[in-house]
């Protein structure tokens, strides 16, 4: 887990913890949208058959 400070309520005012919230979500959202992908279709390819580059 990277945002450890998810784990615990140590903010005071609700406009901090929502902060930190934002920032999460920011940060996870950033990782999953510029993370490459396995497979340039939406499906895998199927065992045997060969993956040919477009």
């Amino acid at each position: 887990m990277h945002a450890r400070r998810l784990v615990r309520d140590y903010e005071c005012l609700p406009a901090h913890a929502e902060a930190m919230l934002n920032t999460a979500v920011i940060t996870l959202m950033t990782r999953r949208l510029t993370r490459p992908r396995r497979y340039p279709s939406a499906a895998p390819p199927r065992p045997g058959e060969l993956v040919q580059a477009a």
